[in-house]
């Protein structure tokens, strides 16, 4: 089974409001986290768990390691890479979480945030949390704290680095099920974090297939790769393109315009700045399918606009001289981006002869055509699965919740070889 990495989510702690006798379900009871069913405890968290600070060895490195561990840090329970290992000379004089173990960031801005699934040497910075008792697994403690994020994070400790607050941590009340409804609600949320992380990988791979199909297909053309030998090339100043295929400057093909202050009035035309949409006004400045270029700040990003917009002062857009595939030009420059003397200062900034200086490849119309076509299918996948991925976002939150406060039980559910997860929990 391949390792996975474990992320917490930012879902906050529902708040509890005066419920009253008659509002109570039957089965159920009144408790400081509002109405739960009467056999569910609730304790403090301190009263079942313990935390264990980890500690920075006295030598870390950039070389994997045959015997070594790697370093527990967020940054490679978020990535899932590992870029700092422990020699093994050094594993004693620090603490090593197994893959089921729970993790939590105790200081740091991201203070709060829980982890699981990865074995290595913890980092100074976190603390590996123990049950101290036999009524609450990992896994459950573990979807527990994906619920604290925000009560945690934002009440914080110390004036530079900010920490846990060790007494609110402890003192957080935590709903306790019998361990068999402990483990259903487990098995439940992690079913749906699988689904999510198996769409992730599917988005992952449908980008890397884009990158690759826009390589090929700006270098031969669109041909199917059985023919591909046959193409002639020409070389030009952007490396080898299709003999019959043109390179010419964008100034040629476009007018670049600067854009101009956003207007007072509201309206339902999208304003287009530096960051993307940022607003909306009644008046349109451009009525043509165009391409906005980041002028200041995100110099170079490009938007494909198809609708009447205004592009704002820190932006440029394009007014056509000849007929263009405008999508098919968004892809080049997508993957392309201008950039000139001024776009790596603190201030990112492009100037237009930067952008009327940039040469693309200009293939006839029709070709230009069958590209966007072949890379409007990948788009259309992405945003199948991204939608997917969305989706099993919402379903995830909301039954973190349900599950959390009883609102959905799943105790009468019979799950085979339902235990302990071995580090295979995702988010």
């Amino acid at each position: 089974m391949s390792q996975e990495r474990h992320r917490s989510g930012s879902t906050a702690k529902p708040d509890v409001r005066a419920t009253s006798a008659v509002d109570i379900p039957e089965g159920y009871r009144m408790t400081e986290l509002g109405p739960l069913p009467e056999e569910w405890r609730v304790v403090k968290l301190g009263e079942v768990i313990r935390s264990v600070k980890g500690r920075k060895p006295p030598m870390i490195v950039e070389t994997p390691l045959m015997d070594g561990l790697p370093y527990l840090t967020a940054e490679y329970f978020r990535s899932n890479v590992a870029n700092q290992f422990v020699p093994k000379e050094f594993l004693n004089s620090g603490e090593i979480c197994e893959k089921n173990d729970v993790v939590l960031i105790w200081d740091g801005s991201k203070a709060g945030q829980v982890f699981t699934g990865l074995k290595g040497v913890l980092a100074s910075t976190m603390v590996r949390l123990e049950p101290t008792t036999g009524n609450i697994e990992r896994t459950f403690l573990y979807f527990y704290l994906l619920t604290q994020f925000e009560i945690l994070n934002s009440q914080t400790t110390g004036s530079t680095i900010p920490h846990v607050n060790k007494t609110l941590f402890f003192n957080l009340p935590i709903p306790l099920p019998h361990l068999p409804e402990q483990r259903a609600i487990a098995h439940v949320l992690r079913t749906v974090q699988r689904a999510k992380e198996a769409t992730e990988r599917v988005i992952q791979t449908t980008r890397e297939l884009k990158k690759s199909l826009m390589r090929y297909l700006f270098t031969y053309g669109p041909v199917l790769i059985e023919e591909a030998e046959r193409v002639s090339f020409k070389e030009t100043e952007i490396g080898l393109v299709p003999e019959h295929w043109e390179v010419v400057r964008l100034g040629e093909v476009a007018t670049v315009k600067y854009g101009k202050a956003r207007p007072k009035t509201q309206g339902n035309v999208p304003v287009i700045g530096s960051g993307g949409i940022y607003g909306w006004t009644a008046t349109s400045l451009v009525d043509f399918p165009t391409l906005v270029i980041g002028r200041k700040g995100t110099a170079g990003e490009v938007w494909l606009v198809e609708c009447p917009c205004w592009p704002s002062d820190t932006t440029f857009y394009l007014d056509w001289k000849k007929r263009v595939n405008v999508r098919f030009l968004f892809n080049y420059l997508h993957s392309n981006k201008p950039s000139g003397e001024h776009a790596k200062t603190t201030l990112p900034s492009l100037q237009r002869h930067d952008v009327e200086a940039l040469l693309i490849p200009f293939p006839p119309l029709l070709e230009q055509g069958e590209i966007c076509l072949i890379l409007r299918a990948v788009d259309k996948k992405l945003q199948a699965e991204e939608a997917r991925k969305q989706a099993l976002e919402e379903l995830f939150k909301t039954l973190l919740y349900n599950l959390m406060t009883g609102k959905i039980r799943v105790k009468d559910v019979v799950l085979p070889n339902v235990g302990e997860v071995k580090g295979d929990v995702t988010n």
